[in-house]
């Protein structure tokens, strides 16, 4: 009896999970066309492979799922592979030692680490596109100071891996994710970062669940500073001599509303004068008289009897 409940469960929140994904989806298609194209670029974080070989989860099925079927290519660092090379080395060293090294997210992988590690720089090397470091983009704020970014770290990196670094700069290139990355991660850290950046699509694990990210509230915001650009600018159709005439008409429909306002101030001002005997300022003023009849009008009268 609790089998089928269980199962109606899962299947409404299967349902949920596409529906969110759909409408996801959709917002990126219309307010960021650039990044929802046919094939999807999907950019794989070390803490995502390694989360992925754990609970077994295949991912090319799962992506084509949440994709709706669309096709897509799997991308990874260069970086992230050596990240991922150099920790299941050290898992090795420890696990030959016998004595744990520093903590950091290798060690949250449960036992077998090292099989992990290496199961997942094994997934990068043979179902990804490897991105070299040479078609990493700098960073522009190193840039202007004439420093290698390699020697100095941006104070926002400090908390991030050289893999992670790599990730962000890729995903948010020209301030709104102008190659057209979906990140895959489970590294808080960068999830963070990644958010407070427009159009960044994001997918995580839960557990053995592959989850798309809604909008962030950056992505929100960015659409909403758009739209209300293309509702002054009538779409983006007005040429900049159209904009100034519609600046200056508006100006004058101001000032004429603002000398209707006041003309309408002193009207009232006047009537209450006129009414109550004081002006607007409080200084009183004689209240005029009203004319009274001297007599009775002799046409409406009768006439005397003589």
């Amino acid at each position: 009896k609790i089998l089928p409940c269980v199962r109606r469960e899962q299947v409404t929140m299967r349902h949920g999970r596409a529906k969110s994904s759909r409408r996801t989806l959709q917002f990126y298609r219309l307010n960021a066309p650039h990044i929802v194209k046919s094939p999807y670029k999907i950019l794989l974080d070390g803490t995502f492979l390694a989360a992925s070989i754990r609970n077994k989860v295949p991912l090319h099925d799962r992506f084509s799922k949440t994709l709706q079927h669309a096709e897509f290519t799997f991308y990874v660092t260069r970086s992230t592979l050596v990240e991922l090379g150099n920790l299941a080395e050290e898992a090795e060293k420890v696990n030959k030692s016998g004595v744990r090294g520093k903590r950091n997210h290798a060690t949250n992988l449960g036992e077998d680490v090292e099989a992990i590690l290496r199961m997942a720089r094994q997934f990068g090397l043979d179902e990804c596109e490897i991105i070299e470091s040479d078609g990493i983009p700098p960073d522009e704020s190193t840039e202007r100071n004439g420093e290698s970014s390699k020697k100095k770290k941006n104070k926002a990196f400090k908390d991030f891996s050289d893999a992670s670094i790599d990730i962000f700069r890729l995903s948010t290139v020209g301030g709104k994710n102008n190659f057209s990355y979906f990140v895959a991660t489970q590294d808080d850290a960068l999830s963070d970062a990644l958010r407070s950046m427009p159009y960044v699509p994001l997918f995580r694990l839960g557990r053995a669940v592959l989850l798309l990210e809604s909008p962030s509230a950056a992505s929100r915001r960015f659409t909403s500073g758009v739209e209300q650009v293309k509702l002054a600018s009538a779409g983006g159709l007005m040429t900049l001599e159209e904009r100034r005439i519609v600046d200056v008409l508006k100006k004058k429909e101001k000032v004429k509303l603002q000398e209707k306002v006041k003309e309408e101030e002193k009207k009232a001002k006047k009537r209450d004068a006129e009414q109550f005997g004081v002006s607007f300022g409080g200084a009183f003023t004689q209240r005029k008289e009203s004319k009274r009849a001297k007599g009775p009008n002799p046409l409406s009268c009768k006439k005397r009897k003589v």
